[in-house]
C-alpha cells in the first residue's frame, strides 16, 4: 500500500519548482510524478505547508450513536439472532443491516446467538469407518 512521502522531500520538491526549475525537471530528478508535484505546490500555495494530510486511520461504526439501545437490548435478551435484533432496532427507528451490527457487536464485545438454526458443519462420524480401513 502507498504510504506518504517525507517532509523533507516536499519541501525540496518546492523550493526546487520556486528556484526556476520545472514541474517535469523536478519530477524526473526526484524520480516522482508530475501530479505528484503538482498536488505538493498546490498545498504549498493554499496552506503553506509541507505536511502531508491525515492517513488512513479508523472510521467509527455507524450505531455507535445507538450503543446504549443496542447493549440493552443484547443484555436483556442474549439469545436473540441478527436478524430480530434488527428487527428490534427498526422498531425503535434505527435502521442496520446485519453485516454492520454484526461488525459493532464483535468491536463492542456484545454476545448474541450467532444463527437461528446452527448446525455441525462436519460429517458425523460412522461406526464402522475404522474397521474399513483396516481391512
Amino acid at each position: 500500500m502507498a504510504r506518504p512521502l517525507a517532509d523533507d522531500l516536499r519541501r525540496c520538491v518546492v523550493r526546487a519548482v520556486e528556484s526556476g526549475m520545472t514541474q517535469v525537471e523536478v519530477a524526473e530528478t526526484f524520480g516522482l510524478g508530475v501530479r505528484t508535484i503538482r498536488r505538493y505546490l498546490s498545498r504549498w500555495r493554499e496552506n503553506g505547508q509541507f505536511a502531508r494530510g491525515k492517513f488512513g486511520g479508523h472510521k467509527k461504526h455507524l450505531l455507535a450513536k445507538h450503543g446504549e439501545a443496542v447493549g440493552k437490548l443484547v443484555t436483556a435478551a442474549p439469545d436473540l439472532t441478527l436478524a430480530v435484533l434488527c428487527e428490534r432496532l427498526a422498531a425503535q427507528e434505527i435502521k442496520v443491516s446485519t453485516s454492520a451490527l454484526d461488525r459493532f457487536l464483535r468491536a463492542t464485545g456484545l454476545t448474541y446467538k450467532k444463527n437461528a438454526g446452527r448446525r455441525r458443519t462436519k460429517t458425523p462420524r460412522r461406526a464402522g469407518g475404522a474397521k474399513r480401513l483396516a481391512s
